[in-house]
């Protein structure tokens, strides 16, 4: 054998052990059939520059591998279908196999269709303005669809237009209550303007009707840490390790709370716990700070 199919084969070998996996299926919720042509976005919570796109087969399968360990965002679009976001913890040398099902949205008016497909198309090329005119064509046509309220949403988002941005989002959570995207994100809109209490009503609602995805569940905690709640901070951090043990975020923000309520052992737990699940992660240093004074 060459020397450089060797080290081909060793940078491989190599790939695979710094790298993780996933790999999923996505059926219609109703007739658990396999849904091809989904559009599966992966953002990295650690950098925004780490993005993958992919595409259900026909079988409803998508897969991407080499990616970096952490957790990434997933979006999940197909038209005809409720937009689903979720979050997937990539793991070192390892495969992460996820089910997802797709909800389909009401069979929406015919001269609405091209109006949606080409205002989403304006909104994925970064085109604001423009999709806002085509969104709100497609509302006028169909205005009892949540969908084409979501999407305006993001778009008005994207163009720094919060406020019309959340409206949407209101509008889109009225028509279909158990339609949590929107209801997420107001909830990060508020949150980065500093509004913590407002952004709490909304992940409180998100998460009432049945939100699932822990990075809603940890800006949640953090928010209603940020007004003084750590009582209930303490419960949402705790629901999100139902959701996610390995968040090791949450364990260090559970060691915070569980400091100032006088619980030195459960805060020492929770803080140990954190760093032996992410000892590369920034905060790793203060805990141990942290740790070596509760120990004195």
């Amino acid at each position: 054998m060459s020397l450089v199919m060797i080290l081909a084969f060793s940078l491989a070998a190599l790939w695979g052990q710094t790298t993780g996996t996933v790999k999923g299926t996505i059926r219609d919720s109703k007739t658990e059939e396999p849904l091809q042509g989904v559009k599966i976005t992966l953002v990295s919570s650690v950098s925004q520059i780490l993005r993958y796109e992919l595409r259900s087969d026909k079988k409803g399968h998508f897969y991407r591998s080499g990616l970096s360990p952490g957790i990434y965002k997933a979006t999940l679009e197909k038209d005809g279908y409720i937009p689903l976001g979720t979050s997937i913890r990539v793991k070192l040398s390892d495969t992460v196999n996820v089910e997802i099902k797709l909800e389909k949205v009401k069979s929406p008016v015919s001269d609405s269709v091209n109006l949606i497909k080409t205002g989403r198309d304006l909104l994925n090329a970064g085109q604001y303005e423009e999709a806002i005119t085509k969104l709100s064509e497609a509302i006028s046509a169909d205005p009892s669809n949540p969908v084409y309220y979501y999407y305006r949403g993001v778009a008005f988002e994207r163009s720094e237009n919060s406020d019309k941005a959340v409206m949407d989002y209101q509008k889109a959570a009225e028509l279909k209550p158990d339609f949590t995207m929107p209801l997420s994100r107001a909830g990060v809109i508020f949150a980065k303007k500093g509004d913590f209490e407002k952004a709490v009503e909304f992940y409180k609602k998100a998460t009432d009707l049945g939100e699932k995805d822990p990075e809603t569940f940890y800006n949640y905690g953090i928010c209603l840490v940020n007004i003084g709640n750590s009582s209930e901070a303490k419960m949402v951090f705790e629901q999100l390790l139902t959701l996610d043990p390995n968040y090791s975020d949450a364990y260090y923000r559970l060691g915070i709370v569980y400091i100032g309520q006088g619980e030195t052992e459960k805060a020492k737990e929770f803080l140990q716990k954190f760093i032996e699940l992410d000892p590369e992660n920034k905060n790793v240093p203060l805990a141990k700070e942290i740790l070596k004074s509760l120990d004195q």
